[in-house]
């Protein structure tokens, strides 16, 4: 859709340059007609959408909170929104964002809504957008913003959580298959190297580790190399590596911030059907949500949608259904958000606590397996010979 530049009259009789999208210039003059504008001349601009901005890769969870955060106080603060989007452009010192606050300002001054020149960009994650206008259209922008960044901190905080507690096992893991990987490839063939040379059979144990140490030897660079190439594929693809033992935690815990945004958009006004659609970005099981907005597009009730779905808890359809005999819906998701929130960050230490000594068990097996399987040849050649 092509952009105009319009020089124009407004009512007041001021010459006025503005900016359009409109797809024809019959649909752009009557457009200005309505608005009370007489239009002098126009021109057809190049896209506002800059070609980087149509290739750009949505922004960090972090720039998504910090534009929220950064807006609505400039916001609560008397400021218009072209002022506001100004500031963040001089204020911020991301090369890469400056370009996209400019090209956000020329949107809205070119007449758009700020939801309209956010998802017009694409870098914006969509619930963010649909919250975003839903705020424009109740006039609680300010307030919107501020439950938007309050969902995005939580969502960084999850992540982080995450992290920090897988990072410890992972690390131990990772030295303890290398200690693991260097006996089996350089230590054991060096001790059993003594017995082998002697002839005398070797026993099953000790045959079962050499066995296992030339498979290391043989096959471990290309184990190496081929996970790295499936792990590059899978991220180009876009996909994410998961652990299963984590799966319902993180289950839980997106739930959560689906939940949480439901409750935020019904209260400025949404409905229901919408804003179950407009959560739905946030699922990482694809079409979860979307059948529930369908069953209640159908007529039945949130409650009966999410038991019909199947994947829910008794106890999150039981304070759904309270809320909605109740008339307090809102109140009833949040407090189901936070259920599962503090159910996921119980599991989440349980887990994480027990990574470690589990950890250090397997690889203490792992270690004493080796150890006997060397020594145990080399203690029959010593009674052989006599020590």
């Amino acid at each position: 859709m092509p952009f105009f530049k319009i020089k124009a009259y407004d009512s007041k009789g001021d010459l006025k340059t503005l900016r359009r999208e409109s797809n024809t210039e019959d649909e752009l003059l009557r457009s200005l007609s309505l608005e009370g504008y007489v239009p002098v001349s126009f021109v057809v601009e190049k896209s506002r959408r800059s070609s980087s901005s149509a290739a750009a890769k949505p922004l960090k969870l972090t720039d998504q909170h910090l534009f929220c955060t950064m807006l609505s106080a400039f916001l609560q603060g008397g400021l218009s929104m072209t002022e506001v989007l100004g500031l963040l452009q001089s204020q911020t010192r991301d090369k890469r964002l400056q370009p996209l606050f400019g090209e956000l300002k020329d949107l809205v001054e070119s007449g758009r809504s700020l939801a309209q020149s956010m998802r017009t960009q694409g870098v914006f994650r969509e619930s963010l957008v649909g919250m975003i206008e839903s705020g424009e259209r109740s006039s609680s922008l300010p307030n919107i913003l501020d439950k938007a960044a309050e969902l995005l901190q939580s969502e960084i905080s999850l992540r982080q959580k995450l992290r920090s507690a897988l990072t410890y096992p992972i690390f131990m893991l990772i030295v303890g298959v290398g200690v693991v990987a260097f006996l089996l490839a350089y230590v054991v063939p060096q001790l059993t190297g003594i017995v082998v040379s002697s002839g005398k059979e070797l026993p099953l144990i000790t045959r079962a580790l050499l066995s296992v140490s030339y498979a290391v030897r043989v096959g471990a660079l290309p184990a190496i190399l081929i996970g790295l190439l499936v792990y590059i594929q899978l991220r180009r693809r876009g996909k994410k590596i998961s652990i299963p033992l984590f799966g319902g935690i993180r289950n839980m815990l997106t739930m959560s911030l689906i939940f949480s945004q439901l409750s935020t958009l019904i209260r400025s006004g949404i409905p229901l059907v919408q804003a179950l659609e407009l959560s739905e970005p946030l699922d990482t099981q694809k079409g979860r949500i979307k059948f529930l907005a369908e069953e209640v597009r159908k007529g039945y009730r949130f409650s009966q949608s999410l038991e019909r779905q199947g994947t829910f808890s008794e106890d999150a359809i039981a304070i759904v259904r309270i809320g909605e005999v109740g008339g307090n819906l809102p109140d009833c998701l949040e407090r189901v958000a936070v259920n599962l929130w503090t159910f996921a960050q119980l599991s989440m230490q349980k887990w994480s606590s027990l990574a470690e000594p589990i950890i250090i068990i397997v690889m203490g097996v792992i270690v004493g397996f080796v150890i006997m399987a060397v020594l145990v040849p080399i203690f029959s050649l010593s009674e052989l010979s006599g020590l």
